[in-house]
């Protein structure tokens, strides 16, 4: 007997135990949707927080005709002939963001950077990392810049600029930025 003077049976007992076990499944729920909201906006938080380099005039001083790829916005690929420049302005956008590679917040090379193609062949690979745009000429086993290069010129990272390619017959293919040169 209950402290009412009613009996108890099997269905109170049960209903009493369902009543409980909804509520912590409600309660788990409201927990993670509180956890994947509080993860959402620390990535958005940390996204808007970190400087964007933005390519927005390229020149290519080789004599070759190269390709430029932004593997993280395809769109962004233009060819451009030898001793001549163009500008990354599209309807979208002022020009092309340079992509972040920081392991482990991001990882993925292979759609983390810009490649500076020649005759087929990725000659230069461009990144942010941190505070400094970097380039490479190579890459690993893995797929990863084999080593990083601190980008000359005005490296740090955030703002418009334009990236000049340039090749040097005894050191080969290498590029710098510089302050943003209106086309």
């Amino acid at each position: 007997m209950s402290e009412n003077n009613q009996p108890i049976t099997v269905w109170k007992v049960l209903s009493i135990i369902g009543e409980g076990v909804a509520r912590s499944v409600q309660l788990i729920g409201e927990g993670a949707n509180a956890a994947v909201g509080a993860v959402q906006s620390t990535s958005i938080a940390l996204r808007d927080a970190m400087p964007v380099t933005e390519i927005i005039t390229l020149f290519n001083t080789t004599d070759k005709i190269i390709r430029f790829i932004n593997r993280e916005t395809p769109r962004d690929t233009r060819d451009i002939l030898g001793q001549s420049h163009v500008s990354l302005k599209t309807e979208q956008a002022a020009g092309t963001w340079i992509p972040w590679f920081d392991p482990p917040r991001f990882d993925d090379f292979s759609r983390r950077r810009i490649e500076i193609v020649i005759d087929d062949i990725p000659v230069l690979f461009i990144w942010q990392r941190g505070d400094f745009v970097y380039w490479s000429n190579r890459l690993d086993s893995e797929g990863r810049p084999a080593k990083a290069y601190k980008m000359a010129g005005v490296n740090h990272a955030g703002g418009q600029r334009t990236l000049v390619v340039r090749n040097d017959p005894e050191s080969g293919y290498s590029a710098f930025l510089a302050k943003p040169i209106a086309t």
